[in-house]
């Protein structure tokens, strides 16, 4: 073999040893991913979404030990406005919830499923890595229930 050879071979092997180290993200950085996002589609749904004066609520925010780490979970409601009919009010919130999700790097893990006046669907990413569940509900008090965890991380 060449020199020539041994250097691009060398250096070929060289970059996937180091790029075959898998990056693994902490649990501050998938913590921080998860509230921007939260934050970030709740006031977008608000103005969508929710009637006058409407603003999200937090329900619980917390980290909490896990086998090998610690995993961060956050779960906010946000009042609907109500809409013609619980069916079109629950299709219209799952196509703005969806788009506002997916623009930010997000992919559909489990479809919207559920009948008239309820709905729930999974969304996740990668890199750092966190998972929302939306759950719709019409009625009197129409409500979207966004739910978010980090994986299992080391700190």
């Amino acid at each position: 073999m060449s020199t020539v050879g041994r250097g691009l071979l060398g250096g070929i092997v060289g970059a996937a040893l180091i790029t075959g180290c898998a990056w693994e993200p902490s649990l501050s950085e998938s913590s921080d991913r998860l509230e921007a996002d939260a934050f970030h589609v709740l006031r977008d749904g608000a103005e969508r979404l929710g009637g006058p004066g409407a603003r999200p609520r937090t329900l619980s925010d917390r980290t909490a030990p896990c086998s090998g780490g610690a995993r961060h979970t956050l779960r906010a409601e946000l009042p609907l406005r109500p809409g013609p009919s619980p069916v079109v009010l629950v299709d219209q919130a799952t196509g703005v919830t969806l788009g506002l999700i997916g623009d930010r790097g997000y992919r559909l893990a489990e479809p919207p499923r559920g009948k008239g006046g309820h709905r729930s669907f999974t969304m996740t990413r990668d890199g750092p890595a966190v998972t929302f569940t939306v759950r719709l509900q019409a009625g009197a008090h129409p409500t979207l229930t966004l739910d978010g965890v980090t994986p299992c991380l080391p700190g």
